[in-house]
């Protein structure tokens, strides 16, 4: 569901705390740019807020179990780690899922801190269609594609302003000074790792 969200521009963040076949056991930032894969591993229409749940329903009607398309290319703006409740709650306002949710996921491994990656997306001008293979599945945050995909024309989902603007109200609600402008424009090349 959040890279649903992250393409409707509902929200410029995605909370990573590593998954239990992460590499070392926790999660770290692999890469600065990367596909978005779009998965239902854990995801349910429960774990949201009352106003994003017709996102699952569309994920689940749209699920196709043999293809899967890569639609959004990301760049990491910035990485916050937090420890607190406080914190965890302070986001609430800036992502779809329950504050029940966002407090398992933080609390869950909690010698790890929960990770606040502050994504710039792109919808892809021409979507790249894969299958789903059983390298891919599974309960973690990185999956090295076996075939490498061109980014090629990609367009921000939200404009240098307002994602600058969301941004900062993400690193206010933490506490966080205000980082200068995200790049406006996807870095060129290929891509071959992405978020689960």
């Amino acid at each position: 569901m959040t890279v649903a969200a992250l393409d409707r521009g509902e929200q410029v963040l995605m909370l990573r705390k590593g998954g239990i076949r992460e590499d070392g056991r926790h999660f770290k930032v692999e890469h600065d740019g990367f596909f978005l894969y779009p998965t239902y591993f854990h995801e349910a229409a429960a774990l949201l807020k009352p106003g994003a749940q017709t996102l699952f329903d569309d994920a689940m009607r749209d699920e196709d179990d043999a293809l899967v398309t890569l639609r959004l290319w990301a760049e990491v703006a910035d990485v916050i780690e937090i420890r607190e409740a406080s914190s965890v709650e302070a986001l609430g306002p800036f992502h779809i899922f329950t504050s029940e949710f966002a407090s398992k996921r933080a609390y869950w491994k909690p010698r790890h801190p929960l990770n606040v990656m502050l994504l710039r997306c792109f919808r892809l001008q021409q979507p790249q269609a894969l299958p789903v293979m059983a390298e891919y599945a599974g309960c973690k945050s990185w999956v090295k594609l076996v075939e490498e995909y061109p980014v090629g024309v990609a367009t921000s989902v939200l404009s240098d302003r307002e994602f600058e603007r969301r941004v900062g109200e993400i690193r206010a609600a933490l506490g966080h000074a205000v980082a200068g402008p995200a790049a406006a424009e996807p870095v060129a090349g290929q891509a071959g790792s992405q978020p689960g």
